[in-house]
């Protein structure tokens, strides 16, 4: 795998974050692909900060301290900021392991991710889906893609104009008016496909494997720090985000409200189709 842009600090964060993939990698093949352990799993699920959840930052950062400007980093798993190198003002949202009861349940959907953010916008995304060993990646203004060890592929979303053509993926609501929503969408849309890791499906939706992830449960579930690279994957692919009431969605710079904004999100293969969903 290589660098794909033009701008000199994203190349370097790129590389930095290239050699963070083969360690996650190896780290996968040691310990998350081998998962669950059933002496220590536990029947109730309470949403806590695990170890895998710990040592995915650990690589995360030791990879990132190697970059030479200055950058401010917030991270899902700390409660304050970590600050690398000199003079230049550029920050980073990271989630070390979004996914967690997946990894921790044997379900192989899980990813990193890391997003850039320098001048008032998110210049650069990242999300590395563990177990399929692939990385996606976007740069604002130059396109999102798709990277194998073998293969460079750019990214577009699928075009599809009804909700009998789509293929959608949600997160369970519990209140009925929502579950009334999404059962009329489940018997309506062509395919269901459901992940539970949120910056997997997103990706999946600019990768046009998916239109449509959905989280209408109120206060909704999605943090910026949980799809603020994806978002800007979907976005240069061609597609949006939105809240339940149809406004657009945009996730909070990287800062200590950016790792708990919980809120509702419909992602879409296009902008057009936030109508069909309402």
């Amino acid at each position: 795998m290589r660098p794909l842009f033009k701008c000199e600090y994203i190349v370097e964060i790129e590389e930095c974050l290239y050699e963070a993939r083969k360690q996650l990698r190896r780290y996968w093949a040691g310990t998350l692909a081998c998962l669950p352990d059933v002496t220590t799993e536990t029947k109730h699920w309470d949403n806590s900060q695990t170890q895998y959840d710990l040592d995915c930052q650990r690589t995360l950062y030791d990879c990132l301290s190697n970059i030479s400007f200055r950058t401010t980093i917030y991270s899902e798993e700390s409660t304050s900021a970590t600050i690398y190198g000199e003079n230049e003002n550029f920050y980073l949202l990271i989630d070390p392991l979004d996914g967690t009861h997946n990894a921790v349940s044997g379900f192989p959907t899980y990813s990193s991710s890391v997003a850039l953010y320098h001048e008032g916008a998110y210049i650069f995304g990242w999300v590395y889906d563990l177990s399929r060993d692939l990385v996606y990646t976007a740069a604002l203004g130059e396109g999102a893609y798709l990277q194998s060890p073998i293969i460079v592929k750019r990214l577009y979303t699928r075009k599809v104009n009804c909700i009998e053509d789509m293929r959608i993926s949600f997160h369970r609501p519990k209140e009925d008016r929502e579950k009334t929503i999404i059962q009329n969408l489940m018997w309506t849309a062509s395919k269901i496909r459901i992940y539970s890791c949120s910056s997997v499906e997103i990706c999946l939706i600019a990768a046009g494997v998916l239109d449509a992830f959905i989280d209408i449960n109120t206060p909704g579930h999605e943090r910026s720090c949980d799809i603020a690279a994806a978002e800007l994957i979907l976005r240069e692919a061609g597609g949006a985000l939105f809240d339940k009431t149809g406004n657009p969605r945009y996730s909070l710079p990287p800062s200590l409200a950016s790792l708990s904004d919980t809120g509702t999100v419909i992602a879409l293969s296009s902008t057009e189709l936030i109508r069909l969903i309402l």
